[in-house]
């Protein structure tokens, strides 16, 4: 899904609603926004089953309370692989259900009675807040590979260094020449050398 919506391009919606009757009467709003392309889940479908039959940019969720048995199904779907920007709209605030909505994947919530007439800059927002998580996300998941993988490699380095007395230099060069000569990554190397020793040492 491309996180950058252009304004001309008409933003898809999924609607969600604990109440099958307000959801209907609530996409009906929508519908007359032309740059909106809004459907609504079905009654009995679960939301993850809607985002993939439907793929939307954004899923609004509106509720009267938000509740931890509703959340949940907003819980599964920002834990698989069609997670998506979801804005949640509520009748009542509640600090501890509004940090438990947030814990699910939530990206905007937001408390009023009924939606304001243009929804599309809350929405936006949302998509927008979310695009920025996972580029955060994205990051510190590199950075944490980056880090398992360098001591992967000093622990192989060191393994090495005793087993075979050298320096640390001849060490990481060993491991150099072996990636190239089985075109593997050092640190694949490393792990299957790391491997080795252990088998080595329960034999």
């Amino acid at each position: 899904m491309d996180e950058k919506i252009s304004s001309t391009v008409r933003l898809k919606v999924l609607v969600a609603d604990e109440n099958p009757r307000r959801g209907q009467a609530l996409s009906e709003v929508l519908y007359t926004d032309s740059s909106l392309d809004v459907q609504t889940v079905p009654c009995g479908m679960a939301l993850i089953d809607a985002v993939r039959d439907y793929g939307p940019d954004v899923v609004l969720v509106d509720m009267s309370r938000a509740d931890r048995d509703a959340l949940d199904s907003i819980r599964a779907l920002s834990r698989s692989e069609l997670e998506r920007p979801v804005a949640l709209f509520v009748d009542e605030d509640d600090v501890e259900l509004m940090e438990t909505a947030f814990d699910t994947g939530i990206c905007s919530y937001n408390v009023m009675e009924a939606l304001p007439r243009d929804v599309k800059p809350l929405l936006r927002a949302a998509i927008a807040l979310y695009a920025r998580f996972r580029r955060t996300r994205d990051e510190l998941s590199e950075a944490q590979r980056v880090l398992a993988e360098r001591r992967i490699i000093e622990q192989a380095k060191r393994c090495f260094m005793k087993n075979e007395k050298t320096s640390e230099s001849q060490a990481y060069r060993w491991f150099q020449r072996r990636a190239m000569q089985t075109s593997s990554r050092i640190v694949a190397v490393a792990e299957k050398y790391l491997l080795s020793q252990k088998k080595d040492e329960t034999s």
